[in-house]
């Protein structure tokens, strides 16, 4: 389908930039949907800066109906967690629509939580459409993995480790990562356990070791404060931190295969200084090692058009879940 009819669900940044990936494209929105405020009925050309209505209001998610929805595709880029998304994916799929997710667990639906999972799977085939998640992870920390163990003939332990840009993602990221915060506050919020980000990044390497043929076994996740010792001006919060503050979280993880191989993860989302670049990298030990690093640039962008260039994969796709290793290496659309 060369000129598929796009619906979008969730305006926040992802969303507008996936917005205008579609209309750059020449491909038709149909509708766009958002939860309740000041974006519900403005013309989504006028929220996203143009010069120019496109003739498609911004409904309100809650209320709208979708019964008559047009769409091939529709866009989801709201909350990572698929009990929190999992009204939108029943309106969606009953309504015929094929869907892919920004949402973190949607990466792996069975692992995250495989009730809900199949409930989605069940709606899906029900309706004859497919359901997908996909986004910036999708090369620079999933696929990067496989391509890296490709050459190998014996493989022993994996390494990836990254470093995530926290003023690229947004202000809203900076406190979910403990910017600002003393070390005695992270440790009984994030430190304890109660971080919004608890598991998602075990998806990853979950996804490649399983993609390989290994049987996870189990699992395990550490959070760690990033302290430095000297003042820092961040810019996007518009404040000093003093030295000693938390600069952001240390994500340290490890998955366990039946096989014996472990796959381990240091994965930083802090604020960065000036020059510094985002990088993803595994480390393969075996025969012959290996080692791939993925340099990330215009990371918010990306997070919007690596969903957006999987949409002909997921349109050609099977009904029911389809992990998009199942779809093999994004290709760019141009």
């Amino acid at each position: 389908m060369s000129s598929p009819r796009i619906a979008i669900y969730g305006l926040g940044f992802v969303g507008q930039q996936l917005a205008k990936l579609t209309l750059d494209k020449g491909f038709k929105l149909v509708a766009a949907f958002n939860r309740s405020g000041e974006k519900v009925g403005q013309d989504v050309g006028a929220l996203l800066g143009l010069d120019r209505d496109i003739g498609v209001l911004v409904e309100d998610c809650e209320i709208a109906d979708y019964t008559n929805l047009q769409a091939d595709m529709i866009f989801i880029a709201t909350c990572d967690r698929l009990h929190e998304n999992m009204s939108a994916y029943e309106r969606l799929l009953n309504a015929g629509v094929n869907v892919l997710c920004h949402g973190t667990e949607s990466y792996h639906p069975r692992w995250a939580n495989a009730e809900l999972a199949e409930l989605i799977d069940a709606l899906a085939k029900a309706n004859g459409v497919t359901f997908c998640g996909s986004g910036i992870w999708d090369m620079t920390r999933m696929w990067s993995g496989i391509i890296a163990a490709g050459p190998c003939v014996e493989i022993t332990a994996m390494h990836h480790s990254s470093q995530t840009d926290l003023g690229r993602q947004g202000l809203h990221h900076m406190p979910r990562m403990g910017v600002g915060m003393t070390v005695d506050e992270f440790q009984q919020t994030i430190g304890a356990g109660r971080g919004s980000t608890r598991g998602h990044l075990l998806i990853p390497l979950v996804v490649v070791l399983e993609k390989l043929g290994y049987t996870v076994t189990d699992t395990s996740e550490r959070m760690e404060p990033i302290v430095w010792d000297k003042p820092y001006y961040c810019e996007p919060l518009g404040q000093e931190l003093a030295a000693g503050t938390c600069v952001g979280t240390r994500v340290c993880l490890e998955v366990h295969t039946s096989q014996g191989v472990t796959a381990y993860g240091n994965v930083e989302y802090r604020v960065f200084n000036p020059g510094e670049e985002e990088t993803m990298r595994w480390k393969i030990e075996g025969r012959p090692g290996f080692d791939i690093c993925v340099t990330r640039q215009e990371s918010g962008l990306a997070s919007a058009s690596s969903l957006f260039n999987r949409c002909q994969d997921v349109l050609q796709a099977p009904p029911g879940i389809q992990p998009l290793w199942t779809f093999g290496p994004m290709h760019p659309d141009v």
